[in-house]
């Protein structure tokens, strides 16, 4: 068990730039469906086949336009980054003197000095990769959308006798309503979230609000620190962006106090409805699949666990494994199947 785990995770990690455009299209495609439900709901009349691309180019128009504002806004960010160290020390500096500190540190004898163009070429590197990464997921989700039947109807073939809650489709469909259910979730409460900070950050008249706004909306599906991390980064150039700073406490002082009341009241509520999976398996999810697939790790982590949850809870030797990752250790994946 021991050799096959660490096999496993090595094939992981050394496959991650095969494997993470594959789960990418994987999520998309429950996505597509979930727009494709939503949609034959209103348009009764409408064909399966064409509902389903119109909702597929609606995705991917959608995560097109979201990276090419993401691409556009860190190049500006990253051309910035020495100013706004600069503006910091100046801070921390004017702190010291107020705490009558002699010797007061200094944030670029810390971090030193920052290389615009080596900045912008790291980001500009990895734009190029999401770009490539960005092709096989297209070419991943085309695929999908186009054989899933085919699929459907292998999976029954290769499983024979095995039918019913541990079947491969019935597996797939679970992971799936699991994941369009936990994605629906995080995409409410996120939305609540993020408007609150657009208004905050048009209000005091931030810069770079749609790019901001992209940003914000993309971390608050990383648990836990997502929303904390969003918080931080227009905050820090709103110091540099203003000669004040009620207009850098106004940004993160509203979106804390959002993310207390979305947090406090609506999710939990809305999350005892449709994930089980414990807080503390949340926070390991989540550093160990940015450890093994970075920052990518960090937006897939919940959906992940979910299916190996969903996974372990078919088999009475792994039981004991999804039932340790569930809120109330009683995983009921067989019977929801």
């Amino acid at each position: 068990m021991f050799t096959g785990t660490a096999a496993i995770l090595a094939l992981l990690y050394f496959l991650r730039d095969i494997l993470i455009p594959f789960v990418i299209a994987f999520v998309l495609a429950v996505l597509v469906e979930a727009l494709v439900t939503a949609i034959r709901r209103r348009w009764t009349g409408a064909p399966r086949w064409l509902v389903s691309w119109i909702a597929g180019l609606l995705v991917i128009i959608t995560a097109a336009g979201g990276i090419f504002v993401l691409a556009q806004g860190a190049v500006q960010m990253a051309e910035k980054g020495p100013a706004l160290l600069g503006r910091l020390d100046a801070l921390v500096q004017t702190i010291g003197r107020s705490l009558h500190i002699h010797e007061p540190v200094r944030l670029k004898s810390l971090f030193g000095q920052v290389r615009v163009a080596q900045v912008a070429g790291y980001i500009l590197s990895g734009v190029q990769g999401v770009g490539g990464t960005v092709i096989l997921v297209v070419i991943y989700f085309g695929f999908m959308l186009a054989g899933r039947r085919r699929i459907s109807h292998k999976f029954d073939l290769i499983a024979g006798p095995l039918r019913g809650a541990a079947s491969p489709n019935r597996l797939v469909e679970r992971a799936a309503s699991d994941i369009r259910t936990y994605l629906w979730v995080q995409t409410v409460t996120g939305l609540m979230i993020t408007t609150a900070a657009t208004a905050v950050m048009l209000a005091v008249g931030l810069n770079n609000v749609v790019f901001w706004t992209v940003i914000f909306f993309l971390l608050t599906f990383i648990p836990q620190i997502g929303v904390t991390a969003g918080s931080i980064a227009p905050a820090l150039f709103a110091l540099l962006q203003f000669p004040t700073l009620w207009q850098a406490i106004a940004i993160f002082a509203v979106i804390q106090i959002a993310a207390f009341v979305v947090g406090n009241v609506i999710y939990p509520r809305m999350q005892a409805e449709t994930q089980n999976i414990d807080p503390i398996a949340t926070i390991l999810a989540l550093s160990f699949w940015t450890f093994l697939w970075g920052i990518t790790g960090a937006f897939l982590a919940v959906p992940l666990t979910l299916m190996l949850m969903m996974i372990f809870a078919q088999f009475d030797s792994t039981r004991w494994i999804a039932g340790v990752l569930s809120n109330d250790g009683k995983p009921d994946f067989r019977k929801g199947a």
